[in-house]
């Protein structure tokens, strides 16, 4: 049976070696990577063109700024109830998609109208590279608090959203 003084200086030992030895990928203690004083986190924009020809036509299609009459709140929900605005405009600019990319032959370069900008920021501002963290994709499936479910988690407007998703350049 060891001693009591043998058992400190094996502990004060067991100290010392774990405080000189090295840290991280090759020794016994996890570390954490110091990203220096100029450290910049990118931001992530997600394709607008994504957003005008298939996100956007998608959430008017489900009544996400007028709402639906007797479930909603007058004047609609998100043209003016809660922070997320979706600005109504005609001609929308998905009517000059063709696809997932803005411009036809007849007209290869649309002019994005204010309105269109102000929804494409204001949906990226609630979207994330990791849609299931994604209010946009959380709020109309239910995951989140929302008034009322707008599309199933496994339905197609929820697979434009996550295709979204993937539709991103760091600037």
């Amino acid at each position: 049976m060891l001693g009591r003084p043998t058992l400190i200086a094996a502990a004060s030992l067991l100290g010392v070696v774990l405080a000189t030895s090295s840290c991280g990928d090759d020794g016994l203690l996890p570390t954490s990577v110091d990203p220096g004083a100029n450290f910049v986190q990118e931001d992530v924009i997600f394709d607008d063109e994504f957003f005008y020809c298939r996100v956007e036509p998608m959430l008017f299609e489900q009544s996400c700024g007028s709402g639906v009459a007797g479930q909603d709140p007058e004047n609609g929900c998100h043209f003016s109830v809660t922070k997320f605005k979706l600005t109504d405009y005609s001609p929308r600019l998905s009517d000059s998609c063709t696809g997932a990319a803005l411009g036809t032959p007849t007209d290869p370069n649309p002019l994005v109208p204010p309105a269109a900008q102000q929804n494409y920021t204001a949906a990226q501002a609630r979207m994330k590279r990791d849609p299931s963290l994604a209010a946009l994709l959380l709020r109309p499936t239910a995951k989140a608090t929302h008034p009322r479910q707008i599309f199933a988690e496994n339905s197609d407007q929820a697979e434009i959203i996550r295709q979204w998703a993937t539709q991103f350049s760091s600037q």
